[in-house]
């Protein structure tokens, strides 16, 4: 019976010191902007409201020792279907459009008390738009739509403030400033409305590229939490 006692008072004491030893070394962060905007009318008034649109809905950190891996993601997507402009045009016509935006970075950070941090690094973004609209305007003839994409390549330092309300619960925000490479690929197309005998014009298609830098205030704010 003593070696039973034993072995459960070891048992015992090795679980309490597991929970005691336990570190929380995933994050997770929504942007709360939009909430804060809504229920403390940041910016807004009665007869002209605003509406924010986040870039990433989603953060997660994986805490290291010297600091911390981030990766954030965004996007949307849209299927409609149109209605024809003619009442007897019997084609389909679609307004077809996605968005992906996603980034990767690393962070250090540093604690100014006991409740504020301070976090800087920088991320590599990339994001995906791609938009196709079968009917932008119709005449005797034909349709003419429209498709477009475009590819946005980053390097983007950044700088944040951190607010921790509890052990495991945060709040905070950040500004980065980026250097983008965007390819852009535009282009026309033209469907023949029924009973149309001259032939649609020839589509057209347009390649342009941009590289620029840009500037984010720190105006979204996110909620994280640690498990």
């Amino acid at each position: 019976m003593l070696v039973i006692a034993l072995c459960i008072f070891g048992l015992s004491a090795f679980a309490q010191d597991t929970t005691k030893t336990k570190q929380h070394l995933n994050e997770f962060g929504i942007d709360a902007t939009g909430f804060l905007k809504q229920y403390l009318n940041f910016g807004n008034t009665a007869q002209f409201p605003t509406y924010y649109a986040p870039t990433y809905y989603l953060t997660y950190r994986r805490h290291f020792s010297g600091g911390n891996l981030r990766v954030e993601v965004g996007g949307d997507y849209t299927d409609n279907q149109l209605s024809p402009n003619y009442n007897n045009d019997s084609t389909k016509y679609y307004d077809h459009a996605y968005s992906f935006y996603g980034s990767i970075g690393w962070e250090f950070y540093n604690k100014i008390s006991k409740k504020w941090q301070v976090f800087y690094g920088a991320d590599f973004r990339f994001s995906q738009i791609y938009s196709k609209d079968d009917e932008n305007y119709s005449n005797d003839y034909y349709t003419e739509g429209s498709e477009s994409k475009t590819q946005i390549l980053s390097l983007a330092p950044f700088i944040g403030i951190r607010f921790n309300l509890t052990k495991r619960l945060s709040i905070l925000t950040e500004a980065s400033y980026s250097i983008n490479r965007e390819q852009d690929n535009n282009g026309t197309y033209y469907t023949p409305l029924p009973g149309a005998t001259p032939p649609a014009p020839q589509g057209t298609s347009q390649q342009l590229l941009k590289v620029y830098t840009s500037f984010s205030q720190p105006l979204s704010v996110f909620i994280d939490f640690t498990i």
